[in-house]
């Protein structure tokens, strides 16, 4: 992904570089409301992280990159490690972690990019 534009956030106390691509920038400027960028960091029987995109602002605070963007970060735990559970729901169920240590952990870097008519993202820890 080659960065077009960039922005700087603080979340849980540090500096989150966020890039996007102009393909990204285009679909950003089309908007009526931001985009919200959920990064979550999974912890289940194996961490994982995920991008979500969503239409409208969560139940949440969120961080705006710029008007058209705004990000938040949410590490979740699973309440079990069954792979009968996770395959009747697609995944373990979760709650999010609020505890001094999960406050500390932020990305510090986010990619952002359009493709083929869909949003696609990384972040890195």
């Amino acid at each position: 992904m080659n960065a077009a534009l960039n922005g700087t956030v603080e979340i849980n106390g540090r500096q989150v570089s966020v890039e996007w691509t102009k393909s990204a920038a285009r679909e950003l400027a089309r908007r009526a409301q931001p985009l919200v960028v959920e990064l979550e960091l999974y912890f289940s029987c194996l961490v994982k992280k995920f991008v979500h995109f969503h239409e409208s602002a969560p139940q949440r605070d969120t961080v705006a990159v710029s008007d058209k963007l705004a990000v938040f970060f949410r590490p979740v735990t699973s309440t079990a490690c069954s792979f009968e559970v996770a395959d009747r729901l697609g995944r373990q169920p979760e709650i999010e972690l609020d505890t001094l240590n999960a406050r500390k952990i932020a990305p510090k870097l986010v990619k952002l990019d359009f493709v083929r008519g869909a949003w696609k993202g990384n972040y890195w820890l």
